[in-house]
């Protein structure tokens, strides 16, 4: 593939979970890949302090602070943990989003009440900060929606992540604010009805992310996935969309960077 000179931003990463290389030898690799800049991104408290030292490190590295639906009934004091440890960040400038929070109906790791709850703490939390929100949804678009049409979209909104559900849901989400940002999911044999999706989302709401190590787009499906591995995301929306790579290239990192303030 060849990358010529544009760039890209991977809008979501786990930093702290790539264990299969050195992570400066991970970075290097996205680098050689035009990979500009990375947002690393918190599922749980342990997280925090991980993403923000890694953020610290490189000047095109960012973070989030949120708490993933999985772990909604483990932190109790979800709002408190949050607002303290925010407060003490000597990094707060690099934190760029509220996330990943959101709904997951799919799995049965916290109930349906506990995972409404926190999600709603953290909207509150993102339209205190004026940050937008990371969010994940798994069969669960119906009660998100109930919850964010309660509460209020952030005034910055925020991002569908690894987005996976209805080309109706995507333009839900688009008119209550949201970008939608596709993971290499997108690249396997089944996901037909994904990539018809992405052919139908405006320019301006289109992002792209790796969700490194997780669904490692093809030819690498079995690997450990890493931010080297995004332009193969980005060649399958600009096939399905019937554009250039570097169309793509341009218009997701253009998005980035005003979604996130980067």
């Amino acid at each position: 593939m060849s990358l010529s000179n544009i760039t890209f931003i991977d809008t979501h990463a786990h930093l702290g979970m790539l264990d299969h290389s050195p992570i400066e030898e991970i970075i290097a690799r996205a680098k050689a890949q035009r990979i500009s800049k990375m947002i690393t991104v918190a599922t749980h408290e342990e997280s925090w302090p991980i993403n923000e030292k890694l953020a610290a490190k490189s000047p095109d590295i960012f973070f989030t602070l949120g708490l993933h639906p999985h772990d909604a009934e483990k932190v109790p004091n979800c709002e408190n943990n949050l607002r303290n440890y925010y407060k003490n960040s000597p990094n707060k400038n690099k934190c760029v989003a509220i996330g990943e929070t959101g709904l997951d109906f799919f799995y049965d790791f916290a109930s349906k009440e506990a995972q409404i709850d926190q999600f709603e703490t953290q909207v509150r939390l993102a339209q205190e900060w004026n940050l937008p929100l990371v969010i994940h949804c798994r069969e669960a678009f119906s009660d998100l929606f109930k919850a964010l049409r309660k509460i209020g979209v952030p005034t910055k909104a925020g991002v569908m992540h690894c987005f996976t559900g209805t080309t109706e849901e995507a333009m839900e989400s688009i008119a209550l604010g949201f970008s939608i940002s596709f993971s290499g999911i997108i690249t396997f044999k089944n996901a037909e009805d994904l990539r018809k999706t992405a052919k139908e989302i405006p320019e301006d709401r289109l992002l792209i992310e790796t969700d490194c190590p997780f669904l490692a787009p093809v030819p690498h499906r079995g690997k450990k996935n890493e931010p080297s591995f995004l332009p193969h995301i980005a060649e399958v929306i600009a096939t399905v969309r019937g554009v250039s790579l570097e169309h793509i290239a341009k218009i997701t990192t253009e998005n980035a960077i005003r979604v996130f303030g980067l």
